[in-house]
């Protein structure tokens, strides 16, 4: 899981706006440029996926430590304890990728 810490910028879907200003500011792709706008705004509210993923139709809730859920955590314990280091190294970057966007003079 270092590598993952050390060797790469994380995106969570939950948190998709941040996660895409976060790949842009480490690409360096200007989020002022007009056309970098209008393209951010169709990926993130205009497209087929953007309109998919804002839809609560394809959303089927599953209580926590309900039969369901403790089925699917046996079955995927080591994708939920990476799914968890993931929001965890998502969180702890920020800081680092701001100070990429505001470099120290």
């Amino acid at each position: 899981m270092r590598t993952i810490k050390m060797r790469f910028v994380v995106g969570l879907l939950d948190e998709m706006e941040e996660s895409v200003r976060r790949f842009n500011v480490v690409m360096g792709i200007d989020e002022t440029d007009m056309e970098n706008r209008e393209c951010m705004n169709h990926l993130l509210h205009d497209s087929v996926g953007a309109r998919n993923y804002n839809s609560d139709a394809r959303l089927h809730k599953v209580e926590t430590g309900s039969t369901v859920w403790n089925a699917f955590a046996r079955r995927n314990e080591l994708d939920i304890k990476l799914y968890l280091f993931i929001v965890d190294v998502f969180g702890q970057q920020k800081e680092i990728i701001d100070s990429y966007e505001n470099p120290i003079h």
